[in-house]
């Protein structure tokens, strides 16, 4: 088992090592939703939606990360569950998206049905984080790193 500033550490440097791509992938898709909503915009809500594929990607990377730190099968096994809950969340938007774009869904719906998602995945999320803080105390919650990152920038704003 890893100690929980080494797996900061560890998670932390493979952040630092994918930030251009991120922010990369964050340009190119706004530019391609206004370049989208320009000539149809009802397929605003598809081009988005295409902006999830790789934060998918990157948090697999975090998830093969995060299985390194304990071996644990119970610790394992909720890891991936909580990618697979990621993933269920995507097709399900995507099942969303094309039920607007063939006019079954209204907007109104679309958006509701959206936000009743994204809470049920939040909340799940944040049950499977306190989850595995039971199994293994040195698990790194998503709020923990986000803490770190915040001192991390502070940390180098101080140093400028």
């Amino acid at each position: 088992m890893v100690a929980k500033e080494m797996r900061v550490k560890q998670l932390l440097e493979q952040d630092d090592v994918h930030w251009r791509w991120r922010w990369g992938v964050w340009f190119v898709g706004l530019v391609v939703t206004i370049f989208v909503s320009g000539a149809s915009p009802r397929w605003v809500p598809f081009s988005t939606l295409v902006l999830f594929f790789p934060y998918l990607c990157l948090e697999w990377r975090k998830t093969k990360l995060l299985l390194t730190f304990n071996e644990d099968e119970r610790y394992s096994r909720l890891v991936y569950f909580e990618f697979a809950s990621l993933w269920l969340q995507f097709i399900i938007y995507l099942g969303l998206v094309i039920g607007y774009i063939t006019e079954t869904l209204s907007l109104p719906w679309l958006l509701g049905i959206i936000g009743g998602v994204s809470t049920l995945t939040f909340g799940i999320s944040r049950f499977m984080q306190r989850r595995l803080r039971l199994i293994d105390p040195a698990h790194v919650t998503n709020k923990q790193l986000s803490v770190a990152k915040e001192e991390r920038l502070e940390a180098y704003r101080a140093g400028l």
